[in-house]
């Protein structure tokens, strides 16, 4: 089944979409790692939304992504982007990922790390591909227990 036949609304996607979900996803790692801005800005759509791990990440509309990209590419060497637990569901014209998320990266001289986060997605099917329309990655805080819903408890 191609991705224009799955226009048809009020069905789950088929195991077909759900690899087309899943390639875009994993060439959205590609072009983060590669520092690949034209291909960052196919992925993604015009439309784009979403928040990032840091206080001041916040994307509201498609300059505060290319803003938050181009700062994420200047400041660290990704050296690998990987999704692991992931659940992918949708509607046939919309896809909603949530995934467990690293990044292993390198700042300046420093040694590589890694972040360890979540993240979930929201995608739309155009027709002719899957585009990112919302994003979201964040980490777990820190100063909140295991078992506990609040930090302090």
């Amino acid at each position: 089944m191609d991705i224009g036949s799955a226009l048809i609304t009020g069905m789950t996607l088929t195991d077909v979409q759900k690899a087309e979900v899943r390639a875009t996803m994993d060439a959205y790692a590609t072009a983060y790692r590669t520092k690949d801005f034209q291909e960052m800005m196919a992925i993604f759509s015009p439309e784009i939304s979403g928040f990032g791990s840091g206080p001041d990440e916040v994307i509201e509309n498609r300059q505060d992504f290319i803003r938050q990209i181009r700062r994420d590419m200047s400041q660290a060497t990704v050296l690998a982007v990987d999704f692991s637990d992931t659940k992918i569901a949708g509607d046939g014209t919309v896809a909603w990922v949530t995934t467990r998320s690293s990044i292993t990266f390198t700042a300046g001289e420093s040694p590589a790390q890694i972040m360890h986060g979540r993240s979930t997605m929201v995608l739309k099917n155009t027709g002719s591909r899957w585009s990112i329309e919302q994003i979201h990655f964040s980490m777990p805080y820190g100063e909140q227990s295991a078992g506990q819903s609040f930090p302090g408890v």
